[in-house]
């Protein structure tokens, strides 16, 4: 089997560059969607969480797929496997937070720096945003990611203070204020 790099090379001569960025993005986007299906299913049949964790590292290691783009699909599969009720905003959020709880360790074992846990809490940001029945949930959210050991301190200061995602932002950094606030006091306290 000829290797990637020769390949590239072979088309680059031939001006063909083009076609083989093309090829890689369409292969890289099949990867994401393959690994999106099996983690959609694995959380719908409630699969033990260390076998999806497993199922997500094999991925990253197969499709080498970057670490930003592991933290988006988890989010997007978990939210999209919540049983939404309709009009009743505090079944939904409930279903919400019972989400984010249950899969907790799951985002953990990915978000593994404040890049990554930002860009958790920017994914939060923009699904809230988008998504009416999500609106008020986000200071809840953030709140259930950090007791649960997703997201640290730093970051949602860091994200509370510079944010840059406009979506919603002020809204969200007024809802998150009361929650800021506690933890500024708690780190003076020590």
């Amino acid at each position: 089997m000829m290797n990637l790099k020769f390949l590239y090379l072979s088309f680059s001569k031939e001006g063909l560059v083009a076609l083989v960025e093309y090829n890689e993005k369409k292969m890289f986007e099949v990867k994401l969607k393959e690994m999106k299906t099996t983690l959609t299913s694995q959380i719908a049949e409630e699969r033990d969480i260390s076998e999806v964790i497993e199922t997500v590292k094999q991925s990253v290691k197969d499709a080498k797929l970057p670490d930003i783009e592991i933290v988006r699909i988890l989010w997007d599969v978990l939210m999209d496997a919540v049983q939404w009720s309709g009009k009743n905003q505090q079944q939904n959020a409930n279903a919400a937070l019972r989400q984010v709880k249950t899969w907790a360790q799951l985002l953990s074992t990915f978000c593994t720096n404040g890049k990554l846990e930002l860009e958790l809490i920017y994914k939060v940001q923009i699904q809230c945003y988008e998504d009416a029945k999500l609106m008020k949930l986000f200071p809840e959210i953030v709140r259930s990611l950090y007791d649960q050991d997703v997201l640290a301190e730093d970051t949602i200061l860091l994200w509370f203070r510079k944010g840059v995602n406009p979506k919603g932002r002020q809204t969200f950094v007024k809802a998150l204020e009361p929650f800021v606030k506690w933890l500024e006091e708690a780190e003076e306290e020590e």
